[in-house]
């Protein structure tokens, strides 16, 4: 009974909850468009003979996942993808309870819409990753774990990983700072190792996230949806969790401020030479929402004033609603699924349960 009941500490439950409802119900879900192109990925490995150049391989979870499952059915696939979405998130609520009673504005971050409307790609994963480490980070608590999930980020997804060490190096303490670079390069130095060797060994000869920036209009174009969206941008990384940034700037010294605001322009840049906009935005931010909600939690004065902190953020996520930028303008999934991921649950439902409700 201890046991199950550590297993929902706090409002784990609550965040939960909660999280499942955004995700299911107020953004709706879907699974990524190229999803059955990424599901071939993993037949043309398992038959020695890969043709895809798409850089995606160069996060690599889901395929090996795919292989060592031994799946062979893309149905199967959608599944424990989605199996692995829920878990995520419990682990993600779990981890975050640290924060106390702030632990349910980190679940209205930008992260839960971004991780929702991509289903297939590996954002679930790299958010888990990222929580743990920025919680390791804020208790002060560097050590071979911190490092062990450091490698994991680096091999999970490079790009995202290498820009969140920075951000991460930003905010941390100067006193733990210089630790926490040694750990950041040795593991970014194994885990590139690491995805390299596995590229090599699957053939692959594709063009990799590094060189597609350098592709033709690719950094025009994502400077510009930034530059012209800015506001847009903001509102998708943070969304309910917006005005604890700024009551934040209020409450905590010009140094802690600056740190934020230069953690927040790193993420815009390197938000402004990627095309997924508010995708990548959303789970760069993800420290900066940490670091801010800690700042409140550790506030004596605020305490009493959590309930007007709930009041705002709470109706204004709703109120303002889904605003993300991904090509253009959005408030709905840009993935247009022949099948939505409701209808792929009916009809499962429906082959499971064919002789029970003949």
């Amino acid at each position: 009974m201890n046991k199950i009941k550590k297993l929902f500490k706090q409002n784990t439950l609550l965040d939960f909850l909660v999280a499942i409802f955004l995700s299911h119900i107020f953004y709706n879900i879907t699974f990524i468009d190229s999803l059955s192109g990424e599901f071939d990925v993993i037949n043309q490995i398992r038959n020695r003979d890969l043709i895809s150049t798409s850089f995606f391989i160069e996060s690599p979870t889901y395929t090996l996942m795919g292989l060592i499952f031994g799946i062979e059915n893309i149905d199967l696939y959608k599944i424990l993808i989605y199996s692995i979405f829920l878990f995520s998130l419990y682990l993600i609520v779990y981890n975050i309870q640290f924060l106390e009673s702030y632990s349910t504005i980190f679940v209205l971050g930008g992260w839960l819409i971004t991780c929702s409307w991509f289903l297939g790609y590996v954002d679930i994963l790299s958010v888990v990753l990222i929580v743990s480490i920025t919680k390791h980070i804020v208790e002060e608590n560097l050590s071979y774990k911190t490092f062990f999930l450091l490698l994991l980020l680096s091999v999970n997804h490079n790009a995202i990983s290498l820009t969140v060490c920075l951000i991460l190096l930003i905010l941390v303490h100067k006193s733990y700072r210089f630790n926490l670079f040694k750990l950041i390069l040795i593991s970014q130095f194994f885990g590139n190792i690491i995805i390299q060797v596995y590229l090599n060994f699957i053939g692959f000869s594709g063009r990799g996230r590094l060189r597609f920036i350098f592709n033709d209009n690719v950094m025009e174009n994502a400077s510009r949806f930034v530059g012209e969206n800015i506001f847009v941008v903001i509102w998708s990384g943070f969304l309910g969790s917006s005005l604890t940034l700024l009551f934040i700037f209020n409450l905590i010294s010009w140094d802690k401020v600056k740190m934020i605001i230069f953690a927040l322009l790193v993420s815009l840049f390197f938000t402004s030479i990627a095309l997924d906009t508010s995708r990548i935005f959303s789970l760069l931010v993800i420290p900066i929402i940490i670091f801010s909600l800690n700042q409140f939690k550790n506030n004596i004065n605020l305490k009493s004033k959590l309930s007007y902190i709930y009041t705002l953020s709470v109706p204004i996520h709703f109120l303002i609603g889904k605003k993300y930028f991904y090509g253009n303008s959005l408030t709905n999934s840009p993935m247009n699924n022949d099948e939505s991921f409701y209808n792929f649950v009916a009809r499962i439902v429906n082959f499971l349960m064919k002789n029970i409700w003949n």
